[in-house]
């Protein structure tokens, strides 16, 4: 009887626990806006998709993920164009069973949306020949369906994908160790902003021993919360005097809009 009642008394623990569990998450999910209310007001944040998933009807796909920090650019530059890409009229419908590509995104809140080419279809002699738009794409999900224009999603959901780097190219390696040179003379209460970095160099008078050094970055705690703050410095690097801040400045909560210009890597 001990036994039973145990048993009983861990079942309704268990249960409690799971409706605590459904309960936390529900409310997680209406404290977040949906896919479709921030892509209708061209407002949707990248930091909200957690993955970009692209394949094409030959089995061929790839992974984007906001975890990783090259990867993130993907989802950075994708969501920039839907949030640019204009509505256009025309069928929502799916009119091929298996599309020549389509991309997948699965958002913070669980959110699936999916993204296609937009099809034109020929019916003659029994025969349906499907030839995709030019430069318009299906999204759907949740039982909605939306028509857009955008040339450059639609250039790369056809080709762009397969040519994403997996990390960084040799220009961008560069610019990194050289950002990490000028970080370092900061100090360590600056090591948490190198998201992003960006450098601009000016030789001095035309002298190639002395340059002025410009450079800015994005906190990378800010990464996980969406809630960025800005590093600018300059520095005086010359063989003759070393090296000399003369000027840092960190802006505070700066908008989602000043984060993509920072990190953007794309027309």
């Amino acid at each position: 009887m001990k036994e039973f009642l145990i048993s009983l008394l861990l079942l309704f623990v268990v249960i409690f626990l799971g409706k605590i569990d459904a309960c936390a998450k529900e409310l997680r999910l209406n404290q977040q806006n949906s896919f479709w209310e921030q892509f209708m007001t061209h407002s949707l944040k990248h930091y909200e998709v957690q993955d970009i998933k692209v394949e094409n009807d030959s089995g061929l796909q790839r992974v984007f993920s906001i975890n990783d920090g090259y990867q993130e650019r993907v989802l950075r530059k994708v969501v920039h164009w839907l949030n640019n890409a204009s509505r256009v009229n025309g069928t929502t419908e799916i009119l091929l069973d298996k599309p020549t590509h389509k991309m997948t995104l699965k958002m913070a809140n669980d959110e699936v949306i999916t993204i296609e080419p937009a099809y034109m279809c020929v019916l003659a002699h029994n025969l349906k020949t499907c030839t995709a738009k030019d430069g318009e794409l299906i999204v759907s999900g949740k039982s909605q369906k939306v028509r857009l224009q955008s040339q450059s999603l639609f250039d790369w959901l056809a080709v762009g994908w397969k040519k994403e780097l997996d990390g960084p190219t040799k220009e961008e390696l560069l610019e990194e160790a050289l950002f990490t040179r000028y970080l370092y003379i900061l100090g360590p209460s600056y090591s948490d902003f190198f998201m992003c970095p960006k450098i601009n160099i000016e030789p001095i008078d035309g002298d190639p021993r002395r340059h002025i050094v410009f450079a800015s970055a994005l906190n990378y705690s800010g990464h996980h919360g969406g809630d960025y703050d800005k590093l600018t410095f300059s520095v005086r690097d010359s063989n003759l005097e070393g090296l000399q801040v003369t000027h840092v400045k960190i802006k505070k909560h700066i908008s989602q809009e000043e984060s993509e210009i920072q990190c953007r890597t794309f027309d």
